[in-house]
């Protein structure tokens, strides 16, 4: 089938109407370019891609399918659609199964957009990727004049600000241009833009750059300067809530610009002018919540301290394995971490350390971070509750038969562990007697003749129990117990171990 070119205009984000072209093709071609009126071009291949594509003109799209399918010529397709209001009225109308292999294909654009094939034909709104090639050819046309004027300057820029004129420019300074330490990352984007890539960021963004870039040749010494107090400023951000010294942070940058170390005079002495306000502002500021940080600190590390024979009886406690699953074991483990973290910073010069960088060279606390009082309260509750848990393991019935072995020293254990006497708990559970609680907890419960033969009639009464036995069964067993208790008093089930 030959190639087709369909008219198509939408609305752009400023109500203006567009008029563009829908490009159907058997299969891309390197040589396939938009019409010369065209605001974009929108191609639809209809073989998937077999080798790589590169879309090199602006506002121009290729869109091929994960597979190969077929776009049937429809009775007036020639006429324009139009797009008002947000309905569309697109050129043609793509089946299921064509909009599925679009929607999991490819999509390549001479610029970056901000939408995926998926996005584009999950709905079937050719205007939307219309609408994306017309916002970012605009994006772009504003990079490449920010580009032209700062490479231009003290001469106007161009009317039409050309790529591949820009892109020579770029090369020719790039040359003659050397590369310290604090420009690499601006000239290596600026490098990419000379090569063959597309202006990324924002056209402000893009001109700081290349404003850098003619600083370096003219006005070393001050863009090196300007460069440390702007890396300064990257780490010297406030608190949120502190509102005053936010505003100041961002006007403060905003005016450290090379564009305008570039374009105005004698502007270097403002900008460090500025820039010392804010600092000294800055570094007060630091110094004080530095001191209230690491006093809040003291605090919870005595919390933690006083935690220590907690953390130590429920680590003793979880070595049990007859006690079953350990408990607490990310609260330990966090123990253990917040115990590394609260040693105090005691650093005596650091205003005048601030005077060279933005954070304690000891801490390097930044003005957000906030001591963890309230995570080591929270901490310190669930240590306690998971010993808890621990100690009502152990005064369950499975210990209780530790009383017929007897002795002080075991009553004297069951009785911390029934009144939940933490600190007292942590006291006597040494190794010894971790060791003979192991080697209690290890030994197995012999059932009794009682046991057996409760059972044995419960089975003979009910050989299979359903959902709908349950009451019934557990009546069973009510009075079997009953019966034996009347006649004994009692009935053991298990009798302790010897």
């Amino acid at each position: 089938m030959a190639e087709r070119r369909l008219p198509f205009a939408v609305q752009d984000d400023e109500g203006v109407q567009r008029r563009g072209e829908v490009v159907i093709v058997p299969a891309w071609r390197d040589d396939i370019r938009p019409s010369p009126d065209a605001a974009f071009t929108i191609v639809l291949a209809e073989r998937p891609l077999t080798n790589g594509a590169r879309i090199d003109a602006p506002g121009m799209a290729l869109c091929a399918p994960a597979e190969q399918t077929r776009i049937e010529r429809a009775a007036g397709e020639a006429r324009v659609a139009y797009v008002t209001n947000g309905e569309s009225a697109p050129p043609l109308r793509l089946p299921k199964r064509a909009l599925a292999a679009y929607a999991s294909g490819t999509l390549l654009a001479g610029h970056p957009v901000s939408i995926t094939a998926a996005q584009v034909f999950g709905s079937g709104r050719l205007d939307a990727l219309a609408r994306a090639l017309l916002g970012g050819e605009r994006g772009a046309q504003r990079a490449w004049q920010a580009l032209d004027a700062v490479l231009s300057w003290p001469d106007a820029p161009s009317k039409l600000s050309r790529p591949s004129a820009l892109r020579t420019r770029l090369r020719q300074l790039l040359k003659n241009t050397t590369s310290p330490p604090f420009a690499r990352d601006a000239l290596d984007r600026l490098q990419a833009i000379g090569g063959d890539a597309e202006p990324s960021g924002t056209p402000g963004a893009l001109a700081e750059d290349a404003a850098l870039l003619r600083c370096l040749s003219a006005q070393g010494g001050e863009a090196a300067e300007l460069a440390a107090m702007r890396s300064y400023l990257e780490d010297a951000f406030p608190a949120p809530h502190q509102r005053e010294l936010v505003v100041d942070h961002a006007s403060t940058r905003e005016r450290l610009s090379y564009v305008a170390l570039l374009s105005e005079a004698h502007s270097l002495g403002g900008m460090r002018a500025a820039f010392e306000t804010y600092r000294a502002a800055y570094a007060s500021a630091y110094a004080t919540h530095h001191a209230s940080y690491w006093k809040a600190a003291a605090r919870a590390g005595e919390a933690l301290e006083a935690a220590r024979p907690i953390a130590l009886a429920l680590g003793r406690l979880n070595s049990l394995s007859a006690l079953g699953r350990p408990l607490g074991r990310a609260a330990l483990r966090e123990y253990a971490s917040l115990e590394r973290d609260v040693t105090a910073c005691t650093r005596s010069d650091l205003v005048d350390w601030l005077a060279e960088a933005p954070r304690c060279p000891g801490c390097a606390i930044a003005m957000e971070d906030e001591a963890a009082r309230e995570r080591t309260e929270t901490l310190v509750a669930r240590l306690r509750d998971a010993l808890e848990r621990q100690q009502a393991r152990l005064a369950n019935e499975a210990i209780r038969r530790i009383l017929a072995r007897g002795g002080e020293r075991i009553e004297q254990f069951l009785q911390i562990v029934q009144a939940s006497d933490q600190a007292g708990l942590a006291r006597v559970l040494d190794d010894d007697l971790l060791g003979f609680l192991r080697d209690l907890l290890s030994q197995p419960v012999a059932i009794t003749t009682d046991a057996v033969q409760v059972l044995d009639a419960l089975a003979r009464a009910h050989p299979v129990v359903r959902a709908d036995d349950i009451d019934a069964a557990a009546e069973t067993l009510r009075a079997l117990l009953a019966e034996r208790t009347g006649a004994k008093g009692e009935v053991r089930l298990a009798s302790p171990p010897s």
